[in-house]
């Protein structure tokens, strides 16, 4: 059974997706999408890396059977140290997530695109890193992955992370085309995904 914390991590998630939802019918008219491929693989790796965090025993389930128990193996333990660890790590993620997603307001897509009257935000948590709800989400993700501690949390958030980099990559590159002025310095003074560090 998944312990208090894992519990609290879940629905930790759920007030994210709540703070998500307003943003499906408020936001500015899409204009331009990257490559649809790069796009496609990215969210096949999100879905994926979400399905091994948020099934508690990942695919490796009873429908698996035997033959990938490998990945039910216990990484971490489930103790209650490493539970309160990882669920303040939720909570800042999820937290750092829902604060840059108030102040991206309309300009807000689920998906990689380029907004009517797109504007490139640089207060608040986007003066720390360029892409501070994939940073939220990743500390979340290590933090759901740490209450539990099985291998295939951890495949879980890796994919998370390798999604997250794919994103990253194109949205820079929009945005770069959008503000050829603005985003490379804006580039120079922010770190990407782990404040001051990378």
């Amino acid at each position: 059974m998944p312990t208090t914390y894992t519990i609290i991590a879940y629905w930790s998630w759920f007030a994210l997706l709540l703070a998500w939802l307003p943003g499906y019918f408020t936001g500015k008219r899409t204009l331009r999408r990257p490559n649809p491929v790069r796009r496609t693989i990215a969210n096949i790796l999100l879905i994926i890396g979400y399905m091994f965090l948020f099934s508690y025993s990942g695919f490796a389930s009873a429908s698996v059977g035997g033959s990938l128990s490998i990945l039910r193996i216990q990484i971490t333990p489930q103790t209650a140290a490493f539970g309160v660890i990882g669920l303040v790590i939720v909570l800042v993620g999820i937290s750092f997530a829902i604060w840059a997603r108030i102040v991206l307001g309309s300009n807000w897509s689920n998906a990689i695109v380029l907004k009517e009257n797109h504007e490139l935000v640089r207060q608040g948590p986007y003066s720390i890193v360029r892409h501070p709800i994939y940073t939220g989400m990743t500390f979340a993700s290590l933090g759901t992955a740490l209450t539990i501690g099985r291998l295939t949390d951890y495949i879980g958030v890796i994919l998370i992370i390798a999604a997250f980099l794919i994103r990253i990559q194109d949205e820079d590159a929009l945005m770069a085309q959008e503000f050829p002025e603005t985003h490379p310095i804006y580039r120079e003074q922010t770190k990407k995904l782990i404040p001051f560090i990378w």
